[in-house]
């Protein structure tokens, strides 16, 4: 800054002497000019520059009051040289297109009349390079146009600034169209609401009120008729007031009488004014001939004026003072300008000028009024005598009447002007026809409105809409129906359709069966009731040995049962419950009461000659005889009805979809179903399958290399694998350590340079594992809880393969790849050190690995590969464009590896997790992110915030004009823990026996998976969640974008959950709580201070 402010003194003492050429002012500007180019961002260099430009500016015009005593001259000169230096900056392109115009806005508005027209002088002057490239109506233009007009509302209430309003309106009709020009308002102020002198008479009243008793006799006795004609008049000469600053106001009935009648009262007031003014005159030029005849000299421009009879008076309160301003010429030469505007205005709402400018568009903006002819005449007459009596004031009555003239003339197609300049907003009422007549919206949509007051139609659909309806009738019943709806393309599939509707069947048939043997229960307990009854009202004669007693037993068949309606199944749908209230016994009874009687069964009588009698169960009241009555029961017939037949009907259909389906694909399979068992072809085909996958599994064992007898035992049941992880003692690393000890299937070899980590976290790690180890644990499950830790950089080649050396060839079953370095900000600082680390380190681990048989690789890969993404959220498919060094970094190890998986697809197998924001800790406490110096990460530099580790007292937010719901970056965050188990899923997917690979388009086992929750979470949000977990109460501020940052990066983990079956269940809350509860029991992290 200080350097630009020496470029501009050094401006000024160096400008050069006027008159000069244009081109050398250029020259030094810009040679000042490209000094400061590229040294700091566009935005900067120019407000800096408008600062010091305006500054020096005003500094300067704060000395008006103290320049123009001593040398007018020198002021106005350094005035200009300043506005010169401002325009000429604006014409290089470092300050913005409207800055000289601003500058003189508010210029103007400190300057006194004498200098504003020294100012106007420097714009015409200057007018061809001010109003280069102005758009009319927009930017600079507008600025321009408000100035000036607001320059003529000051002048118009000064006295002698005629000549400099006529140099400011001729300026005006040169840059603007006539069509975008305001009228100039001549009263001085724009638009006012003229509110009558209803507040001076009140005034009045107020001090009539005031007086005493006596004051107010007096008062009404001295009260002459002279004064109430004054005060008539007053009234009467101000009301004109209102029809000229609101002309609209013609509308309202019987204004415009009123306006007559005030005209032509006021009128021959202004005329005996004026007769008065020309005979005194006559006096003063008769007494004073005999004076000297020198011509006085007419004040310049500025000068103030001696004359103590000249005053402008807008509105004075007092009656009494009305005369004094009419008989002022200005004051009259006003109020007649202001009459012939308005007359002038009344011509064109005559019914023959309105045909020439209405429009049907815009209709509000439209008076709603019609001069008639005789009113037309008045106007005529009134104009007429209005510019008699312009014409009549002196001095100079007749060229201020042609002026006036010309202004009206200029002003006459006003109105159309403005409808032409404004767009259309009026649309025509709404109408249509009907019978071919057009009608409003009333009458055609009578016979609509009449339709919705009737009642509605009974509704088609029983549980309220055609798709629940139709997916209940399609046999959904769960939720889970509709999550995995049906894909048809596959045998198994219609298998899976053909099986439901076996279900929905056997179900059908259950409910019945159980139906009909209800209806048999009650029906049996209601035949034996009423005998019971009628036994008791009528004895029963005496049994003979002659003739047995008959015995009617109920004997129904089950046909007949099914022929009775079940009650217990529900109206809408036979799965639902039965209507609450309804008892199936008593409806049981009432249908075999409606029912028609049946014919008595003849009882077969006895006979020692049966051989297997068939007995058939009586009522409990019955009496049993010696002679016993059998009744032999029909076969039963099969269940069935309506339902049941559509099921049957669905049944078909899906069968023979699945053989269409399968007819192209397993035709050879068709021999072994017999008539078309679906459910048999999907268990053929499905064999055929599995021996398929074991074929291509042994295959590619015998294409791998065999493993040494180390390696091999390292794999076998009981045998713990070694699993080399770079990083372990990071805050991922350890983490990553924990998950694979659970498990207790691998020996966990951890390689770290502790460049931003702690070797304690190591220690707790494996004391987390040992504790959980059960008391009768083996041998190789207290080994895979211990930890073979090394110190040694991955950038050296020599202590990494002597790692590799201590266990041998194929010795390490597999690498997690976690150690990088990660700070977006830092990357963009030191890139070359990043790449070095990152990349280099990645291909000499790659190297070794391959020298030594280890051929399994889970790379930590990050979601920046994605860069600014074009989709939200991410999947994977999205390409590979990272914005910040340490995003192309991860990206170029993928393609390393991708490259190496294609070169040698019978060796290597890997996988890229490219994770979003890890966060939160081990529950326990015992482990979590304790990074180096000032953490990198949001949610640990909050902790140490609210924890006193660090001193900032405020958040700095990097932009908060993303587009993003609250304008901060957008993030996936996921809980360490289960990122820790996305890498086990990822470790355990390089497995020979894992299928993961099966579907890759080629060769190459290589895949990359995203890893989070798939809903991101704003900086702002982050910051409300830990005040939430912490209770401490965060400030933030926030400042400009950081280089490298995206607005948003949202994963979409929907691959690694089908593929590896990865799930991040933890919310927010509970990462907040965890890395919480670390950061409190761990003030100073692993290194207690």
């Amino acid at each position: 800054m200080s350097s630009q402010t020496q470029s501009v003194q050094l401006l000024l003492n160096s400008f050069p002497q006027r008159p000069f050429d244009q081109k050398i002012l250029h020259e030094l500007v810009g040679r000042e000019v490209k000094k400061f180019q590229g040294k700091s961002s566009p935005d900067n260099v120019k407000s800096q520059w408008e600062f010091l430009l305006k500054n020096e500016v005003f500094t300067l015009a704060a000395t008006e009051g103290s320049a123009l005593k001593s040398d007018t001259t020198s002021y106005y000169d350094g005035l200009r040289d300043r506005l010169d230096l401002v325009l000429t900056f604006t014409e290089h392109d470092v300050c913005e297109a409207t800055f000289p115009f601003t500058v003189l806005q508010d210029l103007l508005e400190t300057q006194t009349i004498t200098s504003c027209s020294q100012i106007f002088s420097w714009i015409e002057s200057s007018a061809s390079r001010l109003t280069k490239d102005m758009v009319p109506q927009k930017g600079k233009a507008l600025i321009l146009l408000r100035t000036l007009n607001d320059l003529l509302r000051r002048l118009s209430k000064m006295g002698s600034t005629t000549i400099f309003c006529g140099r400011i309106l001729t300026f005006l009709s040169g840059v603007f169209p006539l069509g975008e020009r305001s009228g100039v308002n001549l009263r001085g102020e724009y638009g006012p609401m003229w509110e009558g002198v209803k507040d001076a008479e009140k005034k009045d009243e107020d001090v009539e009120a005031s007086k005493g008793p006596e004051d107010s006799q007096k008062m009404e006795v001295d009260k002459s008729a002279d004064a109430k004609d004054k005060d008539s008049f007053y009234t009467t000469f101000w009301s004109l007031q209102l029809p000229f600053s609101r002309p609209p106001s013609f509308a309202i009935l019987n204004t415009f009488g009123e306006f007559k009648d005030a005209v032509d009262k006021v009128l021959p007031v202004i005329k005996e004014a004026t007769t008065k003014e020309r005979a005194m005159m006559g006096n003063r030029g008769a007494s004073g001939a005999s004076g000297s005849l020198k011509r006085k000299r007419e004040p310049e421009l500025g000068e103030a004026s001696n004359n103590s009879d000249y005053f402008f008076a807008k509105f004075l309160t007092s009656p009494d003072l009305l005369n004094l301003e009419i008989a002022d010429t200005h004051f009259r030469r006003q109020v007649l300008f202001q009459l012939l505007i308005l007359l002038h205005h009344l011509l064109s709402f005559t019914k023959v000028a309105k045909a020439v400018w209405s429009t049907p568009r815009n209709r509000s903006l439209q008076m709603d009024f019609t001069l008639e002819p005789a009113d037309a005449q008045w106007v005529h007459d009134t104009i007429a005598k209005a510019s008699a009596e312009l014409r009549s004031t002196a001095p100079n009555g007749p060229t201020f009447a042609d002026t006036v003239n010309v202004i009206l003339d200029r002003e006459k197609n006003w109105v159309k002007w403005k409808n032409d300049l404004c767009a259309p907003f009026d649309r025509e009422p709404w109408s249509a026809e009907v019978d071919g007549r057009k009608v409003g919206m009333e009458t055609a949509m009578r016979e609509a409105r009449s339709k919705r007051k009737e009642g509605p139609d009974p509704w088609n659909w029983n549980l309220g809409s055609e798709s629940l309806t139709e997916i209940w009738e399609m046999g959904y019943r769960d939720l889970s129906d509709l999550q995995n709806p049906f894909q048809p393309g596959d045998v198994k599939d219609f298998v899976k359709k053909v099986k439901q509707e076996d279900a929905r069947i056997e179900m059908r048939r259950k409910q019945l069966t159980k139906n009909a043997e209800r209806l048999a229960q009650a029906r049996a307990k209601a035949v034996a009731l009423q005998e019971s009854t009628a036994r008791q009202e009528t004895p029963a004669p005496a049994p003979t040995a002659a003739e047995p007693p008959k015995v009617d037993t109920p004997a129904t068949s089950f046909s007949a049962l099914l022929s009775v309606p079940s009650v217990s199944s529900s109206p809408l749908h036979p799965s639902l419950p039965p209507k609450p209230g309804s008892s199936p016994v008593k409806s049981f009874i009432e249908a075999g009461a409606s029912s028609p009687a049946r014919p008595p069964i003849t009882p077969t009588p006895s006979s020692s000659t049966i051989a297997a009698p068939t007995p058939t169960p009586a009522p409990a009241a019955a009496s049993v005889s010696e002679t016993s009555t059998t009744t032999v029961l029909p076969p039963a017939p099969s269940l069935t009805d309506d339902q049941i037949a559509r099921y049957e009907e669905n049944r078909q259909r899906w069968s023979w979809l699945a053989l269409r389906t399968a007819r192209d694909q397993y035709l050879q399979h068709f021999g072994k179903i017999g008539t078309g068992d679906v459910v048999l072809l999907a268990n053929e085909i499905e064999v055929e399958k599995e021996r398929d996958k074991n074929q291509k599994t042994q295959k590619a064992e015998e294409m791998i290399p065999t493993l040494s007898t180390q390696g091999t035992e390292d794999r076998r049941p009981g045998k713990a694998g070694r699993v080399l992880v770079t990083g372990g003692a990071g805050y991922i690393g350890s983490h990553v350590i924990y998950a694979l000890q659970q498990t207790r299937r691998y020996k966990v070899i951890s390689v770290d340079n502790h460049h931003n980590s702690f070797p304690a976290s190591l220690t707790r790690v494996s004391q987390i594992a040992r504790d959980a180890l059960p008391e009768n644990s083996s041998e190789a499950d207290k080994e895979s809880a211990e930890i073979d830790a090394f110190q040694c950089d991955l950038t050296n080649a020599e202590q990494i393969k002597g790692i590799f050396e201590r266990y041998g060839k194929c010795g390490i079953w597999g690498v997690v790849h976690i150690a990088a370095y990660k700070a977006v900000g830092e990357s963009v600082e030191i890139p070359l050190t990043y790449y070095a680390n990152n990349v280099a380190a990645t291909v000499s681990l790659l190297q070794t690995m391959s020298d030594f048989d280890c051929t399994r690789i889970v790379y930590s890969s990050s979601a920046t590969v994605y860069g600014t993404p074009p989709v939200i959220p991410i999947p994977e498919t999205t390409r590979l464009k990272a914005d910040s060094p340490y995003g192309k970094t991860k990206v170029m190890s993928e393609m390393v590896i991708d490259d190496l998986c294609h070169a040698e697809p019978n060796r290597w197998r890997a996988i890229s997790l490219r994770y979003f924001n890890p966060a939160g800790a081990h529950p326990s406490g015992l482990i979590g992110e304790d990074p180096r110096g000032r953490p990198g990460n949001l949610l640990p530099l909050l902790a140490h915030m609210a924890i006193g580790r660090v001193n900032d007292t405020t958040l700095k937010v990097f932009g908060n004009d993303y587009p993003t719901p609250d304008g901060t970056c957008v993030r996936d965050y996921l809980h360490v823990l289960d990122l820790a188990s996305g890498h086990l899923l990822a470790l355990d997917a390089l497995a020979p026996e894992s299928t993961t690979f099966d579907n890759c388009p080629d060769e190459a086992r290589y895949k990359a998976y995203n890893l989070g929750k798939g809903k991101g979470m704003s900086v702002l949000q982050i910051v409300e969640a830990m005040r939430k977990a912490t209770g401490f109460d965060f400030k933030y501020e926030i400042i400009g974008r950081r280089r490298g940052d995206v607005p948003d990066l949202t994963a979409d983990p929907a691959l690694a959950e089908k593929e590896l079956g990865f799930k991040a269940p933890q919310p927010l809350e509970v990462m907040c709580r965890d890395l919480w509860n670390w950061q409190t029991m761990n003030p100073q992290g692993y290194t207690q201070q």
